[in-house]
């Protein structure tokens, strides 16, 4: 009877072990599934983000080429106007000296003109010769600016105007 006993407690405690234990590990079983499922969702959402930023990213950087060979192509194009007109200076600066000589010349001329005349014509020549200063004023101004382009200037100003060419786009 005593043994008898001791199987019934023993089997109470198995079937009460088993059905409670059970019923605990199904929770634990319920949370560990969800927590696997939320798992995949953060992970299938982190990898949909990776290809969304890598997307981003390609777009920028391709973006960010295209701008790069434009700018190349418009500092192309400005060095070679900047060579054209930089051979074509000495060019300049010959033809401006020679248009140079020859107003003086025709100024002595018209100097001597109107020293020997007088009247209307002396007026006429006058209103030349003015014309004449005036044109060889523009000459030698235009002739010192060209000799001046000939002399290499330091980068910070070339930095300077390219700064405030920026800023007036702006």
């Amino acid at each position: 009877m005593r043994n008898l006993i001791l199987l019934l407690v023993l089997v109470s405690g198995l079937l009460a072990g088993y059905f409670i234990g059970d019923y605990r590990g199904r929770d634990a079983r319920e949370a560990l599934g969800k927590a696997i499922e939320t798992g995949k969702t953060l992970d299938a959402e982190r990898m949909t983000a990776i290809s969304r930023l890598k997307t981003e990213l390609e777009s920028i950087d391709e973006k960010h080429r295209q701008e790069l060979a434009a700018i190349r192509k418009d500092n192309d194009v400005r060095v070679a106007g900047w060579r054209r007109a930089k051979s074509d200076l000495t060019n300049t600066i010959t033809h401006t000296t020679a248009t140079l000589a020859e107003s003086d010349d025709r100024l002595k001329s018209l100097i001597s003109q109107r020293d020997s005349t007088s009247g209307a014509e002396k007026a006429k020549i006058e209103l030349e010769i003015a014309r004449l200063r005036k044109e060889r004023e523009n000459l030698l101004q235009e002739s010192a600016g060209n000799a001046c382009l000939q002399a290499r200037a330091p980068h910070s100003v070339f930095e300077a105007l390219n700064e405030t060419k920026v800023a007036e786009s702006k």
